[in-house]
């Protein structure tokens, strides 16, 4: 009975890597990943914001927006004034302890996706990354 167990089991373990390397070889090769036009972003200047909450904060941030390639780079420019203004009022809701961690920069990234929601009705903003984010 042993003898006829590990007859069996040696027969599995030949059809089994038969198999795997039939279906290596029958696999279709990987698309190759298109390289498309590459990527434009649009720099926000250097912003410094007073934060909610009982004490004294501030954050600084400096914020790169990845846009479609066929816009021109400096589209934001002339929206920074106001950009600025509405992050101002935006950041005295938040309190500096929302800002530690993973969250916080969530919480930026999405506080500052509403305000160029509204500002930048025009410009497709496929990313907002935070080039820079100080608590102080």
């Amino acid at each position: 009975m042993p003898l006829v167990l590990t007859g069996l089991l040696l027969t599995l373990a030949a059809l089994g890597a038969g198999g795997a390397m039939i279906a290596g070889r029958n696999r279709a090769p990987a698309p190759q990943a298109q390289t498309g036009p590459d990527k434009k972003y649009a720099a926000l200047p250097m912003m410094t914001f007073s934060l909610g909450g009982g004490d004294a904060r501030m954050v600084d941030v400096k914020v790169l927006l990845e846009i479609d390639p066929s816009v021109d780079g400096k589209v934001a420019d002339p929206y920074v004034p106001r950009i600025t203004d509405r992050l101002s009022d935006r950041m005295r809701q938040i309190d500096p302890q929302q800002l530690t961690g993973a969250d916080g920069a969530k919480l930026m990234k999405s506080t500052i996706a509403g305000v160029l929601d509204r500002e930048l009705r025009g410009v497709r903003v496929k990313e907002i990354l935070l080039d820079r984010m100080v608590v102080r």
